[in-house]
């Protein structure tokens, strides 16, 4: 018998393995990008760490009530008075009353100029009209850090 030598030269056809490495690039980049544009960023306004390193600063509480009204509450302020720390201002034709809420904030602010942030807790019927357009009016008064409170 004799022995058989395996011939040693052969090829391998690294194409087919090229064209699959460069469309997974092509999705990892994709992806990338998508996470990217996807991603926002939250951070919690309030509760997040232990109660003694937590700063006091003052917060505007606004409940919607019934027919357009509004119930207001002003914490951890020692400037505003008792007579402005919570205000029930009524609505007008069941609608906000835009110039009386912007008297009442300018009011409070007058004494309280720090109060920045307003936790807002709407009914379970108050439309989204109404709570952006009480956002927006808030943002128009300098106030920047809005919430919702759930309900």
């Amino acid at each position: 018998m004799r022995k058989h030598k395996k011939h040693l030269d052969f090829e391998i056809n690294l194409i087919p393995c090229i064209d699959l490495l460069s469309v997974c690039i092509c999705f990892l980049l994709l992806t990338a990008v998508w996470l990217n544009i996807g991603s926002m960023n939250v951070k919690q306004a309030i509760g997040g760490q232990a109660t003694a390193e937590t700063e006091k600063k003052p917060l505007l509480y606004v409940t919607f009530g019934a027919t357009g009204s509004i119930n207001l509450k002003v914490q951890e302020s020692s400037h505003v008075p008792k007579n402005l720390s919570q205000l029930s201002l009524p609505g007008v034709a069941g609608q906000l009353n835009v110039a009386e809420l912007t008297k009442t904030i300018n009011d409070i602010k007058t004494l309280e100029p720090s109060l920045k942030t307003v936790l807002i807790q709407p009914l379970a019927q108050t439309s989204y009209e109404e709570i952006i357009a009480l956002m927006d009016e808030f943002k128009k008064m300098n106030m920047s850090d809005l919430g919702v409170v759930p309900l």
